[in-house]
């Protein structure tokens, strides 16, 4: 269908979703035991999950964080060319010995294909694939530009690539950047070989947050394969605690409204007061839609505070238009004191549903069935590989009393990880890959200096052949939509440039 439409992609956060939503909320859990009873499964013999239930008619809050990434806008294709296909794929790249095999989910479109025309691959990250980029959006443009073949490739263990039959921790072994690279490495081989006037075929890799991270690393670790990349909004430097996360978040809502950023912290100062006492806490409790009263041990404590500063990291890293505006004059709108008004935006913003414990969340995350969740699997991807976790550790911010140990307990807490285990993975993680110092050319990088990921990106330009776009007011993967008429003349001047130096690379 033609015309213009704005659409939720199904990213998961882009990476936020992914992440925050993994770090924030809770749904339903059926945790089992593989004895017939739906309730219950064990993982290799040994480990069983108990289900925790909600009362009847509560719907957990992590619901809320189940509406996808920033909008992808403009023009979609009427083609119907758009279909999904299958391909075969080794479980472990790296172990000649193990010969075992899966089925990859990708989507292709040769709507503008011509024989000898290039290879555009979107990389898929921590979210089920959709036909949407297929469709519109800066690939699209490019590949109808240069009559180009383009892919869409789902990432092992998320939407219907699952490598093993469970998510049990055993399994996750086999998930992480090295298999999800060589599995990109292996699919473009494969439809060179295949496709008709394919052989000589330049390759231009897209991808978005974690799966922009992908498309950077594939030009170090593969560039006999990969020709070019756009990176949009990759936070390639991994580190256990992010605290510039809430930073920004502030310093975004503080560009709208400083009575907005000032209120939040007031009441959240207030919130910290009333925690002193079993009748301040009952208070506030009373005042929420919380499944049991708060208990402020930790890590419930700090699990509490961090699901009261999620609702605005997500609005931050979704913004657009008056997104942000908006919201502060929402917050301001209510009536009463700072507390009050904080109290209300919090209550409308979970409106029909429940604010679960820690407790309830890591019986979530430690459900080992194959679900349409991607929480598990992303999680055990923080805390092997990347950390990422977004702390109120930083006092340049209004949010308090969630800092990397919440985070670091969760990973020991669902998968035995321990603290040692995640400094290790991420120390890995940036030896290899060259966190925001990576040895590359051909790689077009972008980020907005609004969205909350960009500290951990590449701020300028690596070399002549590796530019960096910082687009001023942009928000998280907000350059890969078509250029529009809502574009600022930043947005249009990077989009422009990004279409420039790849058909340079590829000519």
């Amino acid at each position: 269908m033609f015309g213009s439409k704005r659409v939720w992609i199904t990213f998961g956060v882009i990476f936020f979703i992914a992440l925050v939503g993994a770090i924030v909320a809770v749904t339903l859990v059926i945790v089992l035991k593989g004895d017939g009873d739906d309730n219950e499964y064990v993982c290799d013999g040994s480990k069983s999950y108990t289900k925790i239930s909600l009362k009847a008619g509560q719907k957990s809050h992590i619901e809320k964080f189940r509406q996808g990434p920033p909008p992808l806008e403009g023009i979609f294709s009427s083609a119907t060319d758009t279909e999904f296909a299958w391909i075969n794929q080794r479980i472990d790249h790296f172990d000649p010995t193990n010969l075992k095999t899966w089925e990859m989910r990708y989507l292709h479109n040769n709507e503008f294909y011509v024989e000898g025309g290039p290879m555009f691959v979107f990389i898929g990250g921590e979210w089920e694939i959709n036909s949407d980029y297929l469709m519109t959006g800066q690939m699209y443009d490019m590949a109808k530009e240069h009559n180009g073949y383009m892919f869409y490739t789902e990432h092992r263990y998320y939407g219907n690539s699952f490598p093993t039959k469970d998510i049990c921790t055993y399994n996750l072994q086999f998930q992480n950047a090295d298999q999800a690279l060589a599995d990109i490495a292996y699919f473009i081989e494969y439809q060179k070989s295949t496709i008709a006037g394919m052989e000589n075929s330049k390759v231009v890799v897209v991808g978005a947050s974690y799966s922009a991270m992908l498309a950077t690393w594939l030009r170090v670790k593969y560039p006999h394969l990969v020709d070019a990349a756009l990176s949009s909004s990759a936070p390639l430097r991994a580190v256990a605690d992010f605290y510039e996360y809430y930073e920004v978040v502030a310093q975004s809502l503080r560009l709208v409204s400083e009575e907005c950023v000032s209120t939040i912290a007031e009441a959240v100062d207030e919130i910290d007061r009333q925690f002193q006492t079993e009748s301040g806490i009952a208070y506030v409790s009373n005042l929420l839609p919380m499944e049991k009263p708060v208990n402020a041990s930790e890590p419930n404590r700090s699990y509490f505070f961090l699901n009261l500063a999620s609702p605005f990291a997500l609005l931050v890293e979704r913004a657009s238009g008056t997104v942000l505006t908006n919201a502060c004059s929402t917050l301001l709108s209510y009536e009463g004191t700072a507390f009050e008004k904080f109290i209300s935006y919090i209550n409308k913003y979970y409106e029909s549903s429940t604010i679960t414990d820690y407790d309830y969340y890591v019986s979530y995350l430690s459900n080992p069935q194959i679900t349409s969740g991607t929480l598990r699997q992303w999680y055990y991807q923080t805390c092997t590989e990347y950390g990422f976790y977004q702390t109120a550790s930083s006092t340049n911010q209004p949010f308090k009393n969630f800092g990397v140990d919440l985070f670091i307990k969760l990973c020991d807490d669902v998968f035995k990880i321990s603290q040692e285990v995640l400094n290790s993975g991420i120390e890995r993680t940036n030896l290899l890959y060259g966190s925001v110092y990576p040895k590359v050319t051909r790689v077009v990088s972008t980020h907005g200096t609004v969205d909350p990921w960009h500290p951990l990106g590449v701020l300028e330009d690596l070399n002549p052949e590796a530019p960096v776009f910082v687009i001023n007011g942009a928000s998280h993967c907000a350059d890969l939509s078509s250029i529009s008429s809502n574009d600022s003349e930043e947005m249009v001047y990077a989009k422009t440039k990004v279409k420039e130096y790849i058909a340079e690379w590829i000519s």
